[in-house]
């Protein structure tokens, strides 16, 4: 994989990836297999021709292989460069062929500079309904930095809410939740808190039992908006929480 650093798009970083061919061949292969369950007529099915999958559907096939080729090498391109980013990474000018070279820009907001407390300090409640509510808002008083507007469009974005100004309640609960998410994250790297794919996949499995559909379709929707990394990431919260709240010990304090 080639990585080529663009100049920065308003505070955002830049780069330009490249990926051989043979990186991305296995998920085509995949792509293509999920495809061949596909009804063609003449065919019976699961006994259509791999060539007349990929001459009917190459479209599709390549449309689903670039959101998922690029969001997994744009996660590995900031890996390489040693550079968090600050929510969900934004895929644009892709240019994906059978047996070509894969190319396209990612934009994402760097990480702030989060200095984070001593776990010790956060102390539960011997009252409290939800120790991890407390503890939330406890992280939200302690832990200040900037979230940039547009993080917070995507936040209500994804809520389905309509875009407010920055005095709408909205706007503020909104902001809340990034910044959360944010210092979750950093708090689980120190920590050595992780999500595995695994995790992942079997929360899939029990979202599409709950939304009445099949994981494949589910997890199809999620690779192209890039939910799958918004769901690792609400795991990864979920996580953390957690293990905050059994270190905690139980007090009268504040």
């Amino acid at each position: 994989m080639n990585i080529m650093h663009v100049d920065d798009d308003g505070g955002r970083k830049v780069l330009r990836v490249e990926a051989d061919w043979a990186e991305l061949a296995v998920d085509y292969d995949d792509i293509v297999s999920e495809y061949a369950q596909v009804r063609v007529p003449g065919f019976r099915p699961d006994k259509v021709p791999r060539s007349v999958i990929e001459q009917r559907l190459q479209k599709q096939i390549l449309d689903d292989l670039s959101h998922r080729a690029a969001q997994r090498f744009g996660r590995e391109a900031l890996r390489e460069i040693g550079v968090e980013s600050l929510g969900p990474i934004e895929i644009g000018d892709i240019e994906c062929g059978k047996g070509k070279p894969f190319q396209f820009t990612a934009r994402f907001w760097p990480m702030p500079e989060i200095e984070l407390p001593d776990l010790r300090s956060l102390h539960i409640k011997e009252d409290a309904s939800d120790p991890r509510d407390m503890i939330s808002q406890r992280l939200l008083e302690m832990v200040k930095f900037t979230v940039p507007d547009e993080l917070v469009k995507a936040e209500l974005e994804s809520d389905g809410s309509a875009i407010v100004t920055h005095e709408n309640a909205e706007w503020k609960a909104a902001t809340d939740r990034v910044r959360l998410m944010l210092i979750l994250k950093r708090l689980a790297s120190k920590e050595g808190i992780d999500v595995t794919e695994a995790d992942v996949e079997q929360r899939i499995k029990d979202k599409a039992v709950e939304f009445g559909t099949d994981p494949d379709t589910l997890r199809a929707e999620l690779e192209k908006g890039g939910g799958r990394q918004r769901l690792k990431d609400m795991l990864l919260a979920e996580s953390t929480l957690e293990y905050i709240t059994q270190n905690s010990q139980g007090t009268k304090g504040e």
